[in-house]
């Protein structure tokens, strides 16, 4: 029993360090479109990641890894869309269409820069035995709720001057822009 909660604050401290970024990311999205989508995206993220981990640690082979930076262009395509749709004037339409889309371009952001998560669970797996593999991913998963929740902490603490400015939603695309390149050029440096 002391083993298996070992390994799991092992997982949680090694979910936490490779989600700092993560964290930053998700207190500027929900000041930009929201706390419900980002917090969502997030945890759906992290869990599609946990459970790559699984099946890549179990031995399935995936050239996922080389090709993650290409997610960073879903962000930027929507952040482009909007853009263009403003200058337009069709904003209305396109915060509308940003706004469905926004939980998978969410996901594919946290999935794109949650490659060092994904790098350090997938040997931590590998290398337990079966029966660590549970508590594991109870570390792994307890670090992202509460990561989550802090995530919604740090947002709450912002400025009461944020709805003033209708909650930044004008700084979304660029928002959105900005997080795709940093997935898109960042991400080779993760994979090495």
């Amino acid at each position: 029993m002391i083993d298996e909660f070992g390994i799991a604050l092992s997982a949680v401290t090694a979910h936490l360090a490779t989600n700092l970024d993560n964290l930053a990311i998700m207190v500027g999205l929900i000041l930009t479109v929201g706390q419900l989508r980002t917090v969502s995206g997030y945890l759906i993220a992290q869990g599609i990641m946990l459970a790559a981990a699984v099946f890549v640690s179990a031995g399935l082979e995936t050239g996922l890894p080389h090709q993650v930076g290409y997610l960073g262009f879903i962000p930027i395509g929507l952040g482009v869309y909007a853009l263009v749709a403003r200058f337009l004037g069709k904003e209305s339409s396109a915060a509308e269409q940003v706004s469905k889309s926004h939980v998978l371009a969410i996901v594919a952001l946290f999935l794109s820069v949650s490659f060092d998560s994904f790098a350090v669970f997938t040997p931590l797996l590998a290398d337990s035995g079966p029966s660590y593999t549970l508590p594991i991913l109870l570390g792994a998963g307890t670090s992202a709720v509460g990561l989550a929740f802090g995530g919604a902490a740090l947002a709450a603490m912002a400025p009461a001057k944020v709805s003033r400015i209708e909650r930044l939603e004008w700084l979304a695309p660029y928002v959105m822009i900005a997080i795709g390149l940093y997935v898109v050029i960042n991400t080779g440096t993760d994979i090495t």
